[in-house]
């Protein structure tokens, strides 16, 4: 071969070496994001994978210039094969590529794990480092569970004994929707449904419902409750306020051991027994005189008629509100539940029963690495008033008071409270920890 056709055989190889890397390096740069959405739509029981060990999870989509691995090779495989269920994993936001790749951003049930994972070239269906799952699973309700009444075996502050939102590591942001379940110790339940999780924790939990404070509602673990043996009692704080009138005439009939009839005239005064019961972690007394000064406030014309008229108290029960609830002059929803009222015509005693509930802020905690934003209110999650009905967000998002120590420049753990007043000065106060890694 003459020097001639070696360096034109040299030349084209050259060229087409050129050629191939120049290919790839153009490839490599038209691979860009083209969309980056949260996913709102679908139900976060329908957002719940396991990862499936194929594809590592980046700092954002592996397939961008200087994407970094969140999970080494090991912890992928340990990922991979884990039934733990703290490592199950929510979808929350998806990318797509204009070569049609389709990323999802995850994050672990345990809050550990958070990035960027390949989902295959499908928007409609989980692939390539993900699956979708079922952390749970429906359990028979036996009829003499289903038509029995329970209570709480051992109230207090421990989780187990609280009711959850959703089964603990069934879902990712699981909370407590009670914190202390004292005040509900002696209260009737029911048992609506059960529930299993398919990894690590089999044991059973059931749906609760308790009647009288719906607030309570929600799941426990079945070995939390025992069978109910005796009527629920209120152990709440009385407070007694006395209305004095002019002494009424009250006429009993007794019968005396010869069949005589005599009549005993009993000569009481109308007396108003007011009952303020908190249903919530501890007594305001201040509130409490607050309530009731409401209370008397808006049924103010009817109490006068009654101490008055003493003949008219069982006609005017419906007046003072039996049965209903009682408004506060915020504008958001009901902060005040039940209000009862009872009449001893022989004793001429009036008893009304006020039962108040502070409102409950439900938070989350976060794990957040160094460097990252932190915006504390995207971990408030909602408020609900003294019934049990949450807040419209817009009601009340502004008007939570939020302080934190949080500084995301340095590893650590950091509290953010978050507080919601009402206009009546009642208040709700939670705390988050977050904690912050490198």
């Amino acid at each position: 071969m003459n020097n001639l056709k070696i360096m034109g055989a040299l030349a084209g190889a050259f060229a087409i070496g050129t050629m191939i890397l120049t290919t790839q390096a153009d490839a490599a740069k038209k691979v860009k994001v083209t969309s980056n959405v949260p996913i709102t739509a679908t139900k976060v029981t329908n957002r719940n994978v396991a990862i499936t060990g194929k594809n590592k999870i980046y700092n954002k989509a592996g397939v961008l210039k200087n994407a970094k691995a969140v999970t080494s090779a090991k912890q992928l495989k340990q990922l991979g094969n884990s039934q733990r269920s703290k490592d199950f994993f929510n979808v929350y936001r998806m990318a797509t590529t204009n070569k049609g790749q389709v990323y999802y951003k995850v994050v672990s049930f345990e809050g550990k794990w958070r990035g960027w994972i390949y989902g295959g070239k499908t928007k409609a269906d989980y692939q390539g480092g993900i699956r979708s799952v079922q952390t749970t699973k429906d359990v028979p309700l036996p009829d003499d569970v289903k038509n029995a009444k329970f209570t709480l075996g051992n109230p207090g502050i421990s989780g187990t004994n609280n009711s959850w939102t959703a089964i603990p590591w069934s879902q990712y942001g699981a909370r407590l929707k009670t914190t202390d379940s004292s005040p509900y110790a002696n209260d009737e339940l029911r048992v609506t449904a059960a529930k299993q999780l398919t990894r690590q924790y089999y044991g059973t939990f059931y749906y609760v419902v308790d009647d009288t404070y719906p607030e309570f509602n929600g799941w426990l673990n079945s070995s939390s409750l025992k069978a109910a043996t005796t009527p629920p009692t209120n152990t709440t704080t009385t407070v007694t306020n006395y209305v004095q009138s002019p002494p009424e005439v009250v006429t009993n009939t007794v019968t005396n051991t010869v069949t005589k009839t005599v009549e005993v005239p009993a000569k009481n005064p109308l007396t108003i027994n007011y009952n303020v019961y908190e249903l919530g972690i501890s007594q305001n007394q201040a509130v409490s005189n607050q309530i009731l000064k409401m209370y008397q406030d808006q049924y103010a014309g009817v109490l006068s008629e009654l101490t008055k008229n003493p003949d008219t108290a069982a006609t005017k029960l419906k007046d003072l509100g039996d049965g209903q609830t009682l408004k506060s002059n915020d504008p958001t929803p009901m902060n005040y539940d039940s209000i009862a009222v009872s009449f001893d015509k022989d004793k001429n005693v009036i008893t009304i029963t006020l039962n108040w509930v502070q409102p409950i802020i439900f938070v989350g905690d976060a794990q957040i690495r160094t460097g990252d934003n932190y915006y504390p209110k995207s971990y408030l999650w909602s408020v609900t008033d003294g019934t049990g009905v949450s807040y419209q967000r817009g009601d009340w998002l502004d008007r939570v008071q939020i302080s934190t120590d949080v500084n995301t420049k340095l590893p650590g753990t950091f509290h953010t409270t978050y507080t919601f007043k009402l206009m009546d000065g009642m208040t709700a106060t939670a705390t988050a920890t977050i904690t912050v890694t490198k």
